[in-house]
Parts: structure tokens; C-alpha cells; sequence
């Protein structure tokens, strides 16, 4: 059985996720939407702790080694989290913001050959040199990407090079700019589901063929 594994975003909650979770989540698919490590000093959870939360974009782009270490002990999570509840399967790992990058993260875990596609809204990348060697070594799969021209937070020039990244290393992508800001418009919330419907008829048809 498929899952889906969806995050939310700095300050967020899994009950703040959830209702987009199930709103995109295909029939018969196993849902997952875990909890932030970590508690944000204002309001919600995160999934690393950034040193200085009144940081500047520009600065939240570059991870300092303890805040790395962060993405560390989130990712082990993560992977217990889906052991424990989805230990077989095809996966799809997703989210908004922090969570979006979590979930590109996730390709470096053993279990990234479970992964068949990664939906990255509103988000940036941690990492981009070792992702890029890591998806060397995977075999190509499918990004849903989408991000706000209006995004002050992550500005799109940061989404767009998830984007190239991925197209670069042979992923099929579908990608929505939206002219709004650092959100998940409502609009669009259709096109994520037909997405994952059109990953899994996929998959069925290569599983029938053979």
C-alpha cells in the first residue's frame, strides 16, 4: 500500500497539516503527518532549531553545524516514524516550508528507494551539493514543486533551485508558480492530488505488465 508522509512548516502542527494531507491523500493510501521535534519558542513545532529565530532568509539559508545536527535527529524520527507505520511500500514524502525541506532531505536515508516522488511547496534546499551527489545515486523519480512569486520568507529564487536541481539530475517535475505569498493556495490543492492519482496509475500499469 502506498503512503503518504506530509510536514508542516515552522510554527506549524500536525493538526495543521492534516486537513491538506487528506485533502490530496489518494483512496486506500496510508497517511502519514508527524510532529515537529521540537517545540518553536512562539507558537507550534520545527524541525531544527535555528540559533537565531529573528534570522534573515538570506542567513536561514545557511545551516550552521548545530542546526544540521538538528536535521540529523529529525531525520532519524522520520525514519522510525515511517518503520513504525509504513514499513513497506512505495512512499511519497511532502510538506510546506521546513517540512518541504525535511522531506528532501529524507533522500539521503536508507529508505530513500522507497521514495517515489517528493513534494517540496514552499521550501528551499539544506543541503544542495550532497543532494545533488545522493541523487546521482538514486534512480529518477517524480517532484511536485510549487512556490508564491510573492514568497518573502523563501524567496523563489531559493524554490526555483530545488526546481533545476532535480530537473538536472533526470526527475519528472510539475511545477506550479503561484503569484502569491509563503502559503498552500486552495486553487492548487486539486492539481497535488491528480498528481499523486497519476503516480500511483503508474506504477499499477508497471506492476500489471509485469
Amino acid at each position: 500500500m502506498p503512503t503518504l508522509l506530509m510536514m508542516h512548516g515552522m510554527t506549524g502542527t500536525s493538526e495543521m497539516m492534516r486537513p491538506f494531507a487528506e485533502a490530496i491523500l489518494p483512496e486506500g493510501w496510508t497517511l502519514l503527518v508527524p510532529e515537529g521535534r521540537f517545540r518553536h519558542p512562539r507558537r507550534g513545532f520545527a524541525w531544527w532549531r535555528y540559533e537565531d529565530w529573528s534570522a534573515s532568509p538570506t542567513r536561514r539559508a545557511n545551516l550552521s553545524r548545530t542546526e544540521l545536527f538538528d536535521v540529523d535527529a529529525s531525520l532519524a524520527q522520520l525514519e522510525q516514524e515511517v518503520s513504525r507505520h509504513a514499513p513497506a511500500g512505495p512512499l511519497v514524502v511532502g510538506g510546506f516550508s521546513m517540512g518541504g525541506a525535511m522531506a528532501q532531505e529524507m533522500l539521503h536515508l536508507p529508505l530513500a528507494d522507497r521514495i517515489v516522488g517528493v513534494i517540496a511547496l514552499g521550501t528551499r534546499l539544506i543541503r544542495p551539493m550532497e543532494l545533488r551527489m545522493r541523487l546521482e545515486e538514486l534512480e529518477r523519480k517524480h517532484l511536485f514543486w510549487m512556490h508564491g512569486e510573492r514568497d518573502v520568507r523563501v524567496p523563489i529564487e531559493d524554490g526555483w533551485a530545488i526546481a533545476h536541481l532535480f530537473e538536472d539530475a533526470g526527475w519528472a517535475t510539475e511545477l506550479i508558480e503561484h503569484p502569491k505569498g509563503h502559503m498552500i493556495p486552495t486553487e492548487h490543492h486539486a492539481a497535488v492530488k491528480e498528481w499523486l492519482e497519476a503516480l500511483a496509475s503508474g506504477w499499477n500499469s508497471s506492476t500489471q505488465a509485469k
